[in-house]
C-alpha cells in the first residue's frame, strides 16, 4: 500500500501528484474532471464527512475508501497544475470514462467472503446467484457508501411529489376534472406517502406510581367501550329453525326502507333494483326454496342491518332488536360452511355482517367478518380493474371494494388494529355518485362527474384516504411538529374536496347527512392530536395537544349546532332526531364521547351541551352509546370531586395525571401507546370488576382516594344493564352541577382548599347523592365531617 500523502513534506505542485500507477491514473483523471465542476456538495446525499466527489474512486473497494481523504486534502493544490497537465489528464479521462463512476460497493455476502462483487443495479451478483442467496446491501458501511444514483432517484421522487402536490392543490381549488389521470395519481400518491412521514419512533411510557386505583376505575367503567366485558354473551344463542320462514312482506318493507335510508347511503354494495326484483319473485312464489345459500345470506344480512337504525322510542324497539339478531344468525348460517366457489354475494354478505356486528358493539366479531370480506373481494379480483360485460356488475364491484376500504380504515383507527387493505391495492376508479336506478346493464343513463365537491359515500371515501398517513404517524409515541404540519395540510386538502357548506367557517344550516363524512375527518384529526397527551411528551407539547383536541371538539359541536338549524319537514319521521338516528354509527358515538370528555375537562360547557344533545338523540340505538354515557357520568363525578377539593382549576387538571388518564379515553385501550398500564401486564385488561374493589381497599398512600371512589360508585356503577340505560338527563344534570360549582371560582370569594365545610356550602345540590362530597380521609372522623357539612 502506498504511503499516505498526509505525511509528505513537499510543497510544490508537482510533488502533490501521485506516482504513475494504475490507481493514480484513475485518481488523477478524476481530479482533473473536478476542476470544471462546482465544489458544492449535494444536500442530504452523503453522511457527514463524506466527499461530494462521488465519482472519484478507484476500481477497488479496498482502495476507494482510502483514497477519499487524499482527494479532499489535495484538491486546492491541484488548482496550480499546468495547462499541459490538464490537457493530458483530460485526454486520459476521455479514454477511460467508464472508470469515472465508482461501482456500487460489495454486497453483504461478498464482503463476508472477501470476494469481488459484480452486482449491478438490476441484477444480483454471480456469487449470490450461484449460492442462491439474497443479494442485499444492508451493512452500515454500504449504507454510507451508497452511489449517487440513489441520490438522483430521491431527487427525482421529490420533484415528482412536489409537482403532484401542486397539481392536487390546483385541482382542489379550481375544480378540475377529477377523471384525468385518476388511477396514475392514486398510484403516485400511495407510493409517495411512506417518503413523506418519518419512520415510527417509540418511547416506553414511564411506570405510573400509585396508579392501581386508576387502573381499577378504567377496568370498571370502560367495559364495552375499549375493554371487553367477558361476562356478556355475544350474539343470539336461541336455536334457529332448520328451514327459515319467509318474513312478512310488511316487515321486509319496513326493514328494507330503513336499510336504504341508512346503511345503503354510505355502503351501497347492493344494486337495489336487481335485488328488489329477486325479492319480489320470492314473495310471489311464497317461499325461499330454490335460492342459493349465498343469496339467502345476503337477504337476511340486509334485514339485520335494516334493524340497526330504529328510533329508541319507537314501539317494539326491543323486539325489533331481537329480530335483527335472529336475521344475523340466519345470514351467518347461510354463509357457512365456506365454499371454494366464491361469488360477489359472499363478499357483500360478509361486509354487511361485519357492519351489523360492529354496530351492535361486537367489534371482535365484526373485525373477523371484515377480514373475510376483504379476502373474498380479493379472491374475486374486485380490487383490480377488470372489464365486465355488464355495467351493473362493474359498478357494483367498484362500490363494494371502496365500501370495504372505508370500513377497514374507520375500524382500524377506532380499534387500534392494523389496516387490512394496502393503499397499493386501490387503483380502481371511484364509484359513480348516481342512484341505482340510473345504472342499467348497458351503461349509466345519467351524466355525472367525479370532480367534486363530494357528498355521501364519496365524501367518506375521500376523508378516509388520509387515514393511512395518520396510521403511519400514530405508530410513533410522539408526533413531531413537522409531521403535524404535513398532516394538517393533508386534512385541509381533504376538506376542500367537500361542499362549501361542510367547511368549518361556513354559517349555513347543515343537513344531518353531512355529519358522517365530517366526523370521519374530525375523528382522524382527534386521534392524531391526542397522541401527544402522553407523559412521554414535554409539558408544552401536552398543553398544545390538549388545545388542539379542544379545537376539534368545538368544531364538532359547531357542526352539530348547524345541523340543528337545518329545515325539517312536518312529518315526525323526518324531524331532526329521526334523521340523526339514520346516520348514527359507532364511530360517531365514540367521537362525540371523546369530545365530551375533553370539553368537560377544559370547562367548555356550552359546546359540551351541544354534543350531549346529539348523544342523547342517538340514545340506545347504539349499545356503545349507552356505555359512553355511563363512563361520562363517572368522569363528571371525578371532576366534581376535584372541584370541591380545590384541585379543579384548568391549570391543576392539566398536571393531574389521573384526570388526564380518564380524559384520554380509549387511548388507554391501545396496548402499544397507553401509559396507564406501563409496568403491568396489559393482557389482563378484561379482569372482573370485583378485583377493583379489593384493590381500592389496599393500604397505602392511595387509600384515601380509593375510599372516595367506592362511595361514588353508586351513581355510575357499571353493573347496570346497558340495554336499559338511557339516563342522559342525569348526565346533563351532572354537567350543569359541575358548571355551577365552577362559577364561584371566578368570583371575589375564593374558598381555601383546607375548609371542606365552606366548600360544601357553595354547592347548591350537594344532597343529591352521597358521593358528591369532598374526598374523605381514612380516619372515621371524615364521615362525621361530611355528615355535618351536609346538615349545614
Amino acid at each position: 500500500m502506498r504511503p499516505s500523502p498526509l505525511g509528505s513534506t513537499e510543497t510544490t505542485p508537482r510533488t502533490m501528484i501521485p506516482q504513475h500507477n494504475p490507481f493514480a491514473n484513475a485518481a488523477s483523471a478524476s481530479r482533473t474532471t473536478t476542476l470544471s465542476a462546482p465544489n458544492a456538495p449535494l444536500s442530504g446525499s452523503r453522511s457527514p464527512g463524506y466527499s461530494s466527489h462521488s465519482y472519484t474512486h478507484s476500481t477497488s473497494p479496498s482502495t476507494g475508501s482510502g483514497s477519499l481523504p487524499e482527494i479532499q486534502n489535495h484538491d486546492p493544490p491541484l488548482m496550480m497544475i499546468s495547462p499541459t497537465q490538464i490537457s493530458s489528464a483530460s485526454l486520459n479521462a476521455q479514454k477511460r470514462a467508464y472508470r469515472q463512476r465508482r461501482k456500487d460497493p460489495s454486497c453483504d455476502a461478498c464482503r463476508e467472503r472477501k470476494v469481488k462483487c459484480d452486482a449491478t443495479e438490476t441484477s444480483a451478483c454471480s456469487e449470490c446467484s450461484s449460492r442462491n442467496h439474497k443479494c442485499q446491501f444492508t451493512k452500515e458501511t454500504n449504507r454510507r457508501m451508497s452511489s449517487i444514483k440513489q441520490v438522483q432517484d430521491l431527487q427525482s421522487q421529490i420533484a415528482e411529489l412536489t409537482q403532484l402536490n401542486s397539481h392536487l392543490r390546483t385541482k382542489a381549488t379550481f375544480g378540475e376534472n377529477g377523471d384525468l389521470d385518476r388511477v396514475d395519481t392514486k398510484r403516485r400518491l400511495s407510493d409517495g406517502h411512506p417518503a413523506v412521514l418519518p419512520g415510527p419512533h417509540r418511547i416506553a411510557a414511564p411506570a405510573m406510581q400509585n396508579f392501581d386505583h386508576v387502573r381499577d376505575n378504567i377496568r370498571s367503567h370502560s367495559q364495552n367501550i375499549f375493554l371487553r366485558d367477558h361476562t356478556i354473551e355475544d350474539g343470539y344463542k336461541t336455536a334457529l329453525p332448520e328451514h327459515p320462514d319467509l318474513p312478512a312482506r310488511g316487515d321486509f318493507a319496513r326493514l328494507s326502507r330503513s336499510y336504504l335510508n341508512s346503511i345503503h347511503e354510505w355502503y351501497p354494495v347492493v344494486h337495489w333494483p336487481t335485488f328488489q326484483a329477486e325479492v319480489d319473485e320470492v314473495y310471489i312464489s311464497k317461499g325461499l326454496d330454490g335460492k342459493t345459500p349465498g343469496w339467502l345470506g345476503l337477504f337476511f344480512a340486509v334485514l339485520a342491518c335494516g334493524s340497526l337504525q330504529t328510533i329508541t322510542a319507537a314501539p317494539g324497539f326491543n323486539a325489533l332488536m331481537s329480530q335483527g339478531a335472529v336475521y344475523f344468525e340466519l345470514a351467518t348460517r347461510a354463509f357457512m360452511p365456506l365454499t371454494q366457489q366464491m361469488t360477489m354475494m359472499h363478499a357483500q354478505t360478509a361486509l354487511l355482517l361485519s357492519i351489523y356486528a360492529t354496530e351492535q358493539n361486537m367489534r371482535s366479531l365484526g373485525s373477523m367478518w371484515l377480514s373475510a370480506a376483504v379476502r373474498a373481494a380479493q379472491e374475486l379480483n374486485v380490487h383490480c380493474v377488470v372489464s365486465m360485460d355488464s355495467a351493473i356488475e362493474s359498478e357494483t364491484r367498484r362500490r363494494l371494494w371502496w365500501a370495504i376500504y372505508t370500513r377497514d380504515r374507520i375500524a382500524s383507527l377506532d380499534s387500534h388494529r392494523p389496516m387490512l387493505i394496502s393503499e397499493h391495492d386501490c387503483d380502481i376508479p371511484l364509484p359513480s355518485p348516481v342512484e341505482d336506478r340510473y345504472i342499467q346493464p348497458q351503461g349509466i343513463t345519467r351524466t355525472h362527474t367525479l370532480s367534486g365537491p363530494y357528498t355521501g359515500s364519496l365524501a367518506v371515501i375521500q376523508a378516509t384516504r388520509a387515514y393511512v398517513q395518520v396510521y403511519q404517524a400514530l405508530r410513533s409515541s410522539t408526533i413531531s411538529p413537522q409531521t403535524m404540519k404535513t398532516l394538517d395540510e393533508e386534512f385541509r386538502a381533504r376538506a376542500l374536496l367537500l361542499p362549501e357548506s361542510y367547511h368549518a367557517g361556513s354559517q349555513a344550516a347543515l343537513d344531518p347527512l353531512a355529519l358522517p363524512p365530517l366526523f370521519v375527518l374530525l375523528s382522524a384529526q382527534f386521534h392524531l392530536y391526542r397522541r401527544n397527551l402522553s407523559p412521554v411528551c414535554r409539558q408544552q407539547d401536552r398543553a398544545e395537544a390538549m388545545s388542539r383536541c379542544i379545537s376539534i371538539a368545538q368544531e364538532t359541536a359547531k357542526h352539530i349546532s348547524r345541523s340543528l338549524h337545518s329545515p325539517t319537514r312536518p312529518d315526525p319521521e323526518r324531524n331532526w332526531k329521526s334523521r340523526v338516528t339514520l346516520v348514527a354509527s359507532n364511530m360517531m358515538c365514540l367521537h362525540v364521547w371523546r369530545c365530551l370528555l375533553i370539553l368537560c375537562f377544559r370547562g367548555d360547557y356550552d359546546a359540551a351541551f351541544v354534543c350531549l344533545h346529539l348523544a342523547s338523540a342517538i340514545g340506545r340505538t347504539r349499545k356503545v352509546n349507552s356505555e359512553c354515557g355511563k363512563h361520562l357520568l363517572f368522569f363528571v363525578d371525578q371532576l366534581l370531586c376535584r372541584v370541591r377539593s380545590g384541585h379543579g382549576t384548568p391549570q391543576q387538571l392539566e398536571h393531574d395525571e389521573e384526570m388526564l388518564a380518564y380524559a384520554s379515553g380509549d387511548v388507554q385501550g391501545n396496548v402499544e401507546h397507553s401509559w396507564v398500564w406501563a409496568g403491568t401486564n396489559p393482557m389482563k385488561l378484561g379482569v372482573l370488576q370485583h378485583a377493583s374493589l379489593d384493590a381500592t381497599r389496599s393500604p397505602g398512600g392511595d387509600e384515601r382516594m380509593g375510599d372516595a371512589l367506592l362511595v361514588r360508585a353508586a351513581s355510575s356503577s357499571p353493573k347496570q344493564d346497558t340495554r336499559d340505560w338511557d339516563d342522559w338527563v342525569q348526565v346533563e344534570n351532572k354537567i350543569r352541577q359541575l358548571m355551577e360549582e365552577n362559577r364561584p371560582r371566578t368570583a371575589t370569594y375564593y374558598p381555601t382548599p383546607h375548609n371542606p365545610v365552606k366548600r360544601v356550602q357553595l354547592a347548591p345540590d350537594d344532597r343529591t347523592t352521597p358521593g358528591q362530597g369532598p374526598p374523605p380521609s381514612p380516619a372515621p372522623s371524615s364521615t362525621s365531617r361530611i355528615s355535618i357539612a351536609n346538615i349545614i
